[in-house]
């Protein structure tokens, strides 16, 4: 946790390696720093009590293509968020 948030882990599909700061920061986007995590994945993210273990989605799935932005589902509950 950092200053007692709940900090989530996101993951390539099918890796068991966390993505660092910096890869996360990459994978979001243009305009998104290595600084901004992992701050910007703290918090509720999902219904897991104590965070949540996200899988980052292809750039080629369809909920990217349409939102524009780097969705995850979480592997526990299933539900899913951005970056």
């Amino acid at each position: 946790m950092i200053n007692d948030k709940i900090i989530n882990t996101v993951y390539y599909p099918g890796s068991t390696i966390p993505l660092t700061s910096a890869q996360l920061a990459k994978e979001a986007g243009p305009g998104m720093r290595e600084s901004d995590y992992p701050e910007r994945i703290s918090g509720k993210q999902c219904g897991c009590a104590n965070g949540g273990k996200f899988t980052l989605l292809p750039t080629r799935h369809p909920a990217v293509q349409s939102g524009g932005k780097r969705y995850m589902v979480c592997r526990i509950c299933g539900e899913s968020s951005h970056l």
